[in-house]
Protein backbone atom coordinates (compact mmCIF):
# COMPACT_ATOMS: atom_id res chain seq x y z
CA UNK A 1 0.00 0.00 0.00
CA UNK A 2 1.38 3.37 -1.03
CA UNK A 3 1.65 6.03 1.70
CA UNK A 4 0.48 9.56 0.85
CA UNK A 5 3.41 11.81 1.63
CA UNK A 6 1.55 14.82 3.02
CA UNK A 7 -0.49 12.64 5.34
CA UNK A 8 2.12 10.21 6.63
CA UNK A 9 2.88 12.09 9.92
CA UNK A 10 -0.71 11.38 10.97
CA UNK A 11 0.19 7.71 11.19
CA UNK A 12 2.29 8.67 14.18
CA UNK A 13 -0.53 10.50 15.88
CA UNK A 14 -2.37 7.64 17.66
CA UNK A 15 0.76 6.32 19.34
CA UNK A 16 2.62 9.55 19.92
CA UNK A 17 0.09 12.31 20.37
CA UNK A 18 0.41 12.50 24.15
CA UNK A 19 3.69 10.77 24.74
CA UNK A 20 5.63 14.02 25.28
CA UNK A 21 3.37 15.39 28.00
CA UNK A 22 2.70 11.99 29.56
CA UNK A 23 6.37 11.30 30.13
CA UNK A 24 7.06 14.87 31.26
CA UNK A 25 4.15 15.07 33.70
CA UNK A 26 4.75 11.78 35.46
CA UNK A 27 8.26 12.72 36.55
CA UNK A 28 8.62 13.49 40.25
CA UNK A 29 9.63 17.12 40.18
CA UNK A 30 11.04 18.89 43.22
CA UNK A 31 10.09 22.32 41.88
CA UNK A 32 6.53 22.48 43.30
CA UNK A 33 7.83 21.29 46.67
CA UNK A 34 10.44 24.02 47.01
CA UNK A 35 9.40 26.88 44.76
CA UNK A 36 6.40 29.13 44.71
CA UNK A 37 5.21 28.30 41.18
CA UNK A 38 3.60 31.29 39.51
CA UNK A 39 2.37 32.33 36.09
CA UNK A 40 3.58 35.46 34.37
CA UNK A 41 2.14 37.75 31.70
CA UNK A 42 5.21 39.96 31.23
CA UNK A 43 8.70 39.62 29.81
CA UNK A 44 10.22 40.50 33.18
CA UNK A 45 8.85 40.20 36.70
CA UNK A 46 10.08 42.38 39.56
CA UNK A 47 10.13 42.02 43.34
CA UNK A 48 10.82 45.04 45.52
CA UNK A 49 11.95 44.66 49.12
CA UNK A 50 10.45 47.11 51.58
CA UNK A 51 12.22 48.46 54.63
CA UNK A 52 10.95 47.07 57.92
CA UNK A 53 8.82 49.23 60.25
CA UNK A 54 10.30 50.18 63.61
CA UNK A 55 8.72 48.85 66.82
CA UNK A 56 5.88 50.66 68.55
CA UNK A 57 6.86 53.51 70.85
CA UNK A 58 5.01 54.93 73.85
CA UNK A 59 2.22 57.27 72.71
CA UNK A 60 2.94 60.82 73.88
CA UNK A 61 0.16 62.82 72.31
CA UNK A 62 1.01 62.24 68.65
CA UNK A 63 1.69 59.16 66.55
CA UNK A 64 5.38 58.65 65.65
CA UNK A 65 5.48 57.94 61.90
CA UNK A 66 8.13 55.83 60.23
CA UNK A 67 9.52 56.01 56.70
CA UNK A 68 10.41 52.46 55.71
CA UNK A 69 12.15 53.20 52.40
CA UNK A 70 12.83 50.85 49.49
CA UNK A 71 15.05 47.83 49.83
CA UNK A 72 16.61 45.79 47.05
CA UNK A 73 14.90 45.11 43.74
CA UNK A 74 15.02 41.66 42.18
CA UNK A 75 14.38 41.12 38.47
CA UNK A 76 13.12 37.86 37.00
CA UNK A 77 13.91 37.92 33.28
CA UNK A 78 12.35 34.96 31.48
CA UNK A 79 14.45 32.89 29.10
CA UNK A 80 13.30 30.64 26.28
CA UNK A 81 14.27 26.97 26.07
CA UNK A 82 13.60 24.56 23.22
CA UNK A 83 14.60 21.25 21.71
CA UNK A 84 13.38 19.32 18.68
CA UNK A 85 13.79 16.00 16.92
CA UNK A 86 13.08 14.79 13.41
CA UNK A 87 11.76 11.34 12.60
CA UNK A 88 12.61 9.90 9.19
CA UNK A 89 9.90 8.52 6.96
CA UNK A 90 11.67 5.23 6.44
CA UNK A 91 11.82 4.74 10.20
CA UNK A 92 8.08 5.25 10.36
CA UNK A 93 7.60 2.65 7.68
CA UNK A 94 10.01 0.03 8.95
CA UNK A 95 10.09 0.34 12.73
CA UNK A 96 6.87 -0.65 14.44
CA UNK A 97 7.06 2.11 17.10
CA UNK A 98 9.61 0.41 19.32
CA UNK A 99 12.16 3.12 18.51
CA UNK A 100 9.84 5.94 17.54
CA UNK A 101 8.07 5.90 20.87
CA UNK A 102 11.33 6.29 22.74
CA UNK A 103 12.44 9.33 20.80
CA UNK A 104 9.52 11.63 21.74
CA UNK A 105 9.71 10.28 25.28
CA UNK A 106 13.32 11.39 25.39
CA UNK A 107 12.20 14.88 24.38
CA UNK A 108 9.80 15.01 27.32
CA UNK A 109 12.54 13.83 29.65
CA UNK A 110 14.91 16.45 28.27
CA UNK A 111 12.43 19.19 29.20
CA UNK A 112 12.06 17.73 32.69
CA UNK A 113 15.83 17.51 33.21
CA UNK A 114 16.38 21.09 32.12
CA UNK A 115 13.85 22.47 34.58
CA UNK A 116 15.12 20.33 37.46
CA UNK A 117 18.70 21.33 36.70
CA UNK A 118 17.74 25.01 36.68
CA UNK A 119 15.76 24.64 39.89
CA UNK A 120 18.63 22.89 41.66
CA UNK A 121 21.11 25.49 40.40
CA UNK A 122 19.85 27.96 43.02
CA UNK A 123 21.21 25.59 45.68
CA UNK A 124 24.26 24.41 43.74
CA UNK A 125 25.26 28.05 43.15
CA UNK A 126 24.17 29.31 46.56
CA UNK A 127 27.80 29.95 47.56
CA UNK A 128 28.89 31.21 44.14
CA UNK A 129 29.73 34.93 44.16
CA UNK A 130 28.99 35.11 40.44
CA UNK A 131 25.33 34.12 40.96
CA UNK A 132 23.67 36.88 42.95
CA UNK A 133 20.32 38.13 44.18
CA UNK A 134 18.89 41.60 44.58
CA UNK A 135 21.55 42.59 47.12
CA UNK A 136 24.32 41.71 44.68
CA UNK A 137 25.47 38.78 46.83
CA UNK A 138 25.21 35.00 46.67
CA UNK A 139 22.17 33.38 48.25
CA UNK A 140 24.26 32.07 51.15
CA UNK A 141 26.75 34.72 52.15
CA UNK A 142 28.69 35.85 55.20
CA UNK A 143 27.83 39.55 54.80
CA UNK A 144 24.35 40.20 53.44
CA UNK A 145 23.89 43.96 53.37
CA UNK A 146 20.87 46.19 53.94
CA UNK A 147 19.73 49.10 51.82
CA UNK A 148 17.74 50.65 54.65
CA UNK A 149 20.25 50.87 57.45
CA UNK A 150 20.48 47.37 58.90
CA UNK A 151 23.76 45.69 59.77
CA UNK A 152 25.37 42.92 57.72
CA UNK A 153 24.21 39.37 58.41
CA UNK A 154 25.45 35.88 57.59
CA UNK A 155 23.53 32.79 56.52
CA UNK A 156 26.47 30.52 55.72
CA UNK A 157 28.55 27.98 57.59
CA UNK A 158 31.29 25.49 56.74
CA UNK A 159 30.15 22.75 59.10
CA UNK A 160 29.89 19.18 57.86
CA UNK A 161 26.50 17.60 58.44
CA UNK A 162 26.09 16.44 62.05
CA UNK A 163 23.60 16.83 64.91
CA UNK A 164 25.70 19.64 66.35
CA UNK A 165 25.95 21.42 62.98
CA UNK A 166 22.19 21.16 62.44
CA UNK A 167 21.46 22.69 65.83
CA UNK A 168 23.99 25.48 65.24
CA UNK A 169 22.30 26.26 61.92
CA UNK A 170 18.86 26.26 63.55
CA UNK A 171 19.93 28.68 66.25
CA UNK A 172 21.62 30.95 63.71
CA UNK A 173 18.48 31.10 61.58
CA UNK A 174 16.19 31.89 64.49
CA UNK A 175 18.39 34.90 65.22
CA UNK A 176 18.14 36.41 61.74
CA UNK A 177 17.05 40.06 61.86
CA UNK A 178 15.02 42.19 59.46
CA UNK A 179 16.68 44.64 57.09
CA UNK A 180 16.46 47.21 59.90
CA UNK A 181 17.74 44.87 62.60
CA UNK A 182 14.34 44.16 64.11
CA UNK A 183 13.42 40.76 65.53
CA UNK A 184 11.67 38.49 63.00
CA UNK A 185 10.23 35.00 63.24
CA UNK A 186 12.17 32.36 61.32
CA UNK A 187 11.13 28.73 61.89
CA UNK A 188 13.59 26.25 60.35
CA UNK A 189 11.64 23.10 59.53
CA UNK A 190 13.28 21.49 56.50
CA UNK A 191 16.64 19.97 55.59
CA UNK A 192 17.73 19.76 51.96
CA UNK A 193 20.53 17.28 51.34
CA UNK A 194 22.13 15.33 48.49
CA UNK A 195 21.76 11.58 48.16
CA UNK A 196 25.05 10.99 49.99
CA UNK A 197 23.72 12.61 53.19
CA UNK A 198 20.26 11.07 53.10
CA UNK A 199 21.04 8.30 55.59
CA UNK A 200 22.57 10.66 58.14
CA UNK A 201 19.69 13.11 57.81
CA UNK A 202 17.10 10.36 58.09
CA UNK A 203 18.69 9.00 61.26
CA UNK A 204 18.91 12.46 62.76
CA UNK A 205 15.22 13.16 62.21
CA UNK A 206 13.81 9.73 63.07
CA UNK A 207 15.97 8.37 65.88
CA UNK A 208 14.43 8.44 69.36
CA UNK A 209 17.82 8.60 71.05
CA UNK A 210 20.79 10.80 70.24
CA UNK A 211 22.54 9.65 67.08
CA UNK A 212 25.77 7.64 67.49
CA UNK A 213 25.98 7.94 71.28
CA UNK A 214 26.00 5.26 73.96
CA UNK A 215 23.76 7.26 76.28
CA UNK A 216 19.99 6.96 76.05
CA UNK A 217 19.44 10.70 75.84
CA UNK A 218 16.36 11.85 73.96
CA UNK A 219 17.05 13.05 70.42
CA UNK A 220 16.22 16.75 70.29
CA UNK A 221 15.92 16.62 66.50
CA UNK A 222 13.37 13.80 66.30
CA UNK A 223 10.48 14.82 64.06
CA UNK A 224 11.64 18.42 63.94
CA UNK A 225 12.44 18.65 60.22
CA UNK A 226 11.03 17.60 56.88
CA UNK A 227 13.64 15.97 54.67
CA UNK A 228 14.14 16.78 50.98
CA UNK A 229 16.64 14.71 49.00
CA UNK A 230 17.21 15.97 45.46
CA UNK A 231 18.72 12.90 43.81
CA UNK A 232 21.13 13.51 40.92
CA UNK A 233 20.62 17.27 40.77
CA UNK A 234 22.51 18.51 43.84
CA UNK A 235 26.08 18.42 42.57
CA UNK A 236 27.95 18.34 45.89
CA UNK A 237 27.98 15.28 48.13
CA UNK A 238 28.74 17.32 51.28
CA UNK A 239 26.86 20.64 51.05
CA UNK A 240 23.48 20.88 52.80
CA UNK A 241 20.83 23.48 53.59
CA UNK A 242 18.30 24.27 56.30
CA UNK A 243 15.20 26.26 55.39
CA UNK A 244 12.04 27.77 56.75
CA UNK A 245 9.60 26.21 54.27
CA UNK A 246 6.95 28.90 54.73
CA UNK A 247 9.39 31.74 54.06
CA UNK A 248 10.86 29.70 51.22
CA UNK A 249 7.48 29.67 49.49
CA UNK A 250 7.38 33.46 49.84
CA UNK A 251 10.84 34.21 48.50
CA UNK A 252 11.96 31.32 46.25
CA UNK A 253 10.07 32.01 43.05
CA UNK A 254 9.53 30.31 39.71
CA UNK A 255 7.67 32.14 36.93
CA UNK A 256 6.27 30.21 33.98
CA UNK A 257 5.73 32.76 31.22
CA UNK A 258 4.86 29.84 28.98
CA UNK A 259 4.58 26.32 30.45
CA UNK A 260 6.30 23.44 28.70
CA UNK A 261 4.54 22.70 25.42
CA UNK A 262 5.09 20.07 22.76
CA UNK A 263 4.37 20.36 19.05
CA UNK A 264 4.47 18.24 15.92
CA UNK A 265 4.64 19.22 12.29
CA UNK A 266 5.61 17.75 8.94
CA UNK A 267 8.18 18.81 6.40
CA UNK A 268 6.92 17.97 2.91
CA UNK A 269 10.25 18.60 1.17
CA UNK A 270 12.31 16.29 3.40
CA UNK A 271 9.57 13.79 4.24
CA UNK A 272 10.28 14.09 7.94
CA UNK A 273 8.06 14.43 10.96
CA UNK A 274 9.26 17.11 13.35
CA UNK A 275 8.61 17.18 17.08
CA UNK A 276 9.61 20.03 19.38
CA UNK A 277 9.26 21.23 22.93
CA UNK A 278 9.30 24.82 24.17
CA UNK A 279 9.36 26.55 27.57
CA UNK A 280 9.72 30.17 28.70
CA UNK A 281 10.45 30.82 32.37
CA UNK A 282 12.57 32.43 35.06
CA UNK A 283 13.47 31.58 38.65
CA UNK A 284 15.39 32.91 41.63
CA UNK A 285 15.00 34.38 45.10
CA UNK A 286 13.81 37.74 46.40
CA UNK A 287 15.22 37.48 49.94
CA UNK A 288 17.76 35.23 51.67
CA UNK A 289 16.28 34.91 55.17
CA UNK A 290 14.57 31.60 54.45
CA UNK A 291 17.78 29.59 54.14
CA UNK A 292 21.03 28.66 55.88
CA UNK A 293 23.66 26.98 53.73
CA UNK A 294 26.56 24.78 54.84
CA UNK A 295 29.43 25.01 52.36
CA UNK A 296 31.01 21.86 53.75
Amino acid sequence: MTMIQENWPNLLEPGLRKVFADVFNRQESMLPILYSMQESSKAVEHDLEMGDIADFEPFQGSIPYDDTGEGYKTDYTHLEYARGIKIERRLVLNDQYSVINRRPQALGLAAYRRRETDGASVFNNSFNSAVVGGDGLSLCNSAHTSKVGGTNQSNISTDAFSPTAVETARQTMTQFKSNRDNVITVKPDMLIVPLQLEEKAFELINSKGKVDTAQNNANFHQGKYKLVVWNNYLTSSTKWWMVDSELMKMFLLWFDREPVQFFKDRDFDTLQAKYAGYAYYSFGWSDWRWIMGANA
